[in-house]
């Protein structure tokens, strides 16, 4: 089956306040690609009511300290649908304190690719009760931390996986662990898994 997860890069100038798309984040969002100049502005209006503040507090945040982050939000398109994201991204640090740019990348997790995410979990847990199990555990953390449903939870370990070329099952049980041995708060588990899936990244 074809890859229908789209992702897209994206880069945030702190200084001048400047966003940078490419073509995919424009898709994303339900414009075509340089149709419109992206700013702060645009960025939080795209966003769903309910999601927006928390959304700037985040851009507000990592403008300081240039700290890791995902969170997940709903977009509002030109003709009233939602799309579910994943903002993933960190600050980047010149000769500054503070970070002079954020970068990172748009997971689209809408449930256009539900079907294809529920074929791979049952792909994924058919091998063995236990890898059922810690999947199962993993996702709940997933969706507790990022106020994911059980699809989006599972698409978001599978792009994982896939652009990092880890097993689902260990993926699973790294995040499990953070789960039980890390700190109690939703807040604080989601800053774990955070810190753990960048850490992928190096």
């Amino acid at each position: 089956m074809a890859n229908s997860r789209p992702t897209g890069r994206f880069s945030h100038d702190t200084r001048s306040g400047k966003w940078e798309w490419d073509d995919e984040v424009f898709r994303i969002h339900g414009l075509e690609p340089g149709s419109v100049t992206p700013d702060t502005e645009l960025v939080l209006a795209s966003k769903h009511p309910d999601d927006r503040q928390r959304v700037a507090r985040l851009i507000e945040e990592v403008s300081r300290t240039g700290a890791p982050f995902s969170i997940s939000y709903r977009i509002l398109l030109g003709d009233g649908s939602e799309r579910r994201v994943v903002l993933v991204g960190e600050g980047q640090f010149g000769a500054e304190v503070q970070p002079v740019r954020i970068e990172g990348f748009y997971i689209d997790l809408t449930p256009d690719f539900a079907e294809e995410s529920e074929e791979y979990a049952k792909q994924a847990v058919a091998a063995s009760a236990q890898s059922r199990a810690v999947i199962e555990q993993a996702k709940g953390a997933l969706m507790l931390s990022y106020g994911l449903d059980p699809d989006q939870a599972f698409a978001m370990l599978r792009w994982w996986s896939r652009n990092r070329n880890v097993k689902v099952r260990d993926l699973a049980e790294r995040i499990v662990v953070l789960a039980t041995e890390g700190e109690a708060t939703d807040e604080g588990l989601r800053r774990s898994i955070d810190s753990a899936l960048h850490d992928l990244t190096e």
